[in-house]
């Protein structure tokens, strides 16, 4: 076993600080921890040894919060969260639980949702106080927002938390849901638009009903297809989030990816999410073992094999604004032939999926936070820099000049609007691989009842109610 890079993690049992690295082993790369009571673990990170390499090397930018909430002691993370003056990222994304209750019960659920045990929902009053606190601690913009739980929607008062967010200044206000109350009534998803929320972030594990009762415990496929077409009324944009298991649903992912390239005026992207191992699960008392593990890697290299080809490996990049090992992105424009073009410029293959080319860091954070704000919005069409338009570096890189050339601007602008789309993927660690180093550089964080930042994967690992 070749070791490829130190790094430190805690153990799944006594929860100490413990000696962890990456190491080669038969070309597979694995995270391995030691812990002396407890003896040695491992989980696979990546199926090949070169693919690793290249993900690691990406040039990472860091910009660390202005305002830390905690004092963290070094050797110890992820022990002292809060943000604490450790860590190394501000977040672009902050998650607000406003809810633990949830109109499902799903089998894997990695906040452990449930109507029997669930707290009592924070009032408006408290809300509001969150919101502010988050806008003191903004840096020179305020932070994207999720709203999540538990399932949002089945607070009655969900629409006057977005408009608060919204009055109070939050651009973007991004609702996680399962989507049962969205294709239940008709008429709601119009209200959400019109409150502020920005796009709905869609459970979506598949287009067969075998996967929802696998993975949700009943059939929902007809209920998801509902959801989208009440939203497509409303011109709420939805985001498609399959949860990825192995043995479940990695085969159905050319079909997820179809399935949005047919609802492209609605269904503006799909992020997957690799199952991770906290929370409820099949399986939990052995932390999952590494069976139904997908990688990134391999969630990558199946949509390229499994969309033939439709789109490459190459075009998918890690964020450079957070920890490469995370996540990847793509930008992409649907030709009018069903072709498909990539949209990162020459800017963003040198330097990953957000752009961190500027001068001055914190600008980084800014044009991250305002990608997300933009790339799901059907109501005006927008551009990232090196697209075609402003800069017309994607003209330049074979991106979509040939379609903007074949029309006139403004039908182009429309063209753009209704054609574009991301693909993305989140890889969240659990107790079996969680590494110090991805966490001291995670942007996608929880604001907790104590008005503390954490982040994501610690959370749900370690502070959420109920875990470890």
């Amino acid at each position: 076993m070749k070791i490829i890079t130190k790094t430190q993690s805690i153990c799944s049992v006594c929860h100490r600080p413990v000696e962890a690295f990456y190491a080669e082993d038969g070309g597979t790369v694995f995270f391995r921890k030691n812990c002396p009571e407890h003896g040695n673990t491992q989980v696979r990170a990546a199926e090949n040894e070169a693919d690793f390499a290249e993900w690691a090397a990406s040039p990472v930018v860091n910009i660390a919060p202005k305002m830390p909430v905690t004092a963290g002691r070094d050797g110890e993370c992820p022990l002292h969260c809060g943000t604490c003056d450790l860590h190394l990222q501000t977040a672009c994304c902050v998650l607000l639980d406003v809810t633990e209750r949830c109109n499902q019960h799903c089998p894997w659920c990695f906040a452990r949702a449930d109507e029997a045990d669930a707290a009592p929902d924070p009032g408006l009053g408290r809300i509001a106080a969150w919101y502010d606190r988050l806008l003191a601690l903004g840096e020179e913009r305020t932070f994207n927002i999720q709203l999540s739980g538990g399932e949002p929607t089945v607070r009655e008062d969900l629409a006057e938390i977005v408009r608060m967010g919204r009055e109070k200044g939050f651009e973007y206000i991004q609702l996680n849901t399962n989507g049962r109350r969205l294709a239940q009534e008709d008429a709601y998803a119009e209200t959400l638009k019109e409150a502020g929320v920005s796009v709905a972030f869609l459970q979506f594990d598949g287009t067969d009903d075998r996967i929802y009762r696998a993975l949700r415990g009943e059939p929902l496929l007809d209920l998801k297809r509902k959801a989208v077409e009440n939203c497509r009324r409303a011109k709420l944009p939805v985001t498609l989030v399959p949860t990825l298991v192995s043995d479940v649903n990695l085969d159905n992912i050319g079909e997820i990816l179809r399935f949005m390239l047919d609802n492209l005026d609605v269904v503006k992207g799909v992020h997957f999410q690799p199952a991770s191992f906290f929370g409820r699960h099949p399986g939990a008392a052995d932390a999952g073992g590494d069976e139904n593990r997908v990688t990134l890697f391999e969630t990558m290299r199946e949509i390229e094999r499994q969309t033939g080809g439709l789109f490459s490996r190459k075009d998918m990049f890690p964020i450079t604004a957070g920890h490469p090992l995370c996540c990847f992105s793509g930008s992409y424009l649907r030709e009018p032939d069903g072709g498909v073009k990539s949209l990162m410029g020459a800017r963003q293959r040198e330097a990953g999926a957000s752009c961190c080319c500027e001068p001055d860091p914190l600008e980084t954070i800014r044009r991250d936070r305002d990608f997300v704000l933009d790339k799901w919005n059907i109501d005006t069409a927008d551009y990232l820099p090196g697209e075609a338009g402003e800069t017309g570096e994607a003209t330049q890189s074979g991106g979509a000049g040939e379609t903007a050339s074949a029309m006139g601007f403004d039908e182009f602008l429309s063209y753009v609007k209704r054609n574009r789309f991301t693909l993305s993927g989140m890889a969240f660690q659990d107790m079996s691989n969680l590494d110090a180093e991805r966490l001291k550089r995670c942007r996608v964080q929880v604001f907790t009842k104590d008005e503390r930042l954490i982040p994501f994967c610690a959370y749900n690992s370690m502070y959420r109610p109920g875990g470890l």
